[in-house]
């Protein structure tokens, strides 16, 4: 009996590695975005905090050269989380992309597998048709050797 082979068999676990692949790079996306998100929310919370104190230093009262650190301090900060900012922007296209080829990568994965599914089917048909031939070819036969015609008439 002839073994079953899927004709799209290279195919399918070309595409299977490299979904896999693809899986690997998007959580490896997906935790660069977090740790991004991370240092910018570090960096929003530092400045509504400086931003906090910069208001109880002056209704306190203090000096102009303090005032003057604070300010130059908080430019820094705005401009860092500007920065951080377009980082995780990056970090979110990244990660898109690589979703949207994880997704037809999956796609193809599944239309493939459907195919050899399918293929297998009809696979199991024909051994099934084959085996019932040689089968009635068989009964023929021994029915034949038997005496000829069915129950010796003619």
């Amino acid at each position: 009996m002839a073994k079953f082979k899927f004709s799209l068999d290279a195919l399918l676990r070309v595409n299977q590695l490299k979904k896999k692949q693809a899986e690997g790079e998007y959580a490896k996306a997906l935790r660069e975005l977090d740790m991004q998100l991370a240092v910018l929310s570090e960096l929003v919370d530092e400045h509504r905090s400086l931003t906090s104190d910069m208001g109880q230093l002056a209704a306190e009262g203090t000096t102009a050269r303090n005032m003057k650190l604070y300010a130059s301090y908080s430019a820094l900060l705005q401009r860092r989380i500007k920065s951080q900012e377009q980082v995780v922007v990056r970090a979110r296209n990244n990660l898109d992309s690589i979703k949207i080829r994880l997704i037809g990568l999956v796609r193809e994965v599944n239309v493939l597998s459907e195919m050899k599914e399918r293929q297998y089917y009809q696979y199991r048909l024909e051994m099934e048709k084959r085996y019932q031939k040689v089968v009635d070819e068989y009964a023929g036969y021994k029915i034949y050797r038997q005496g000829g015609p069915i129950n010796g008439k003619v």
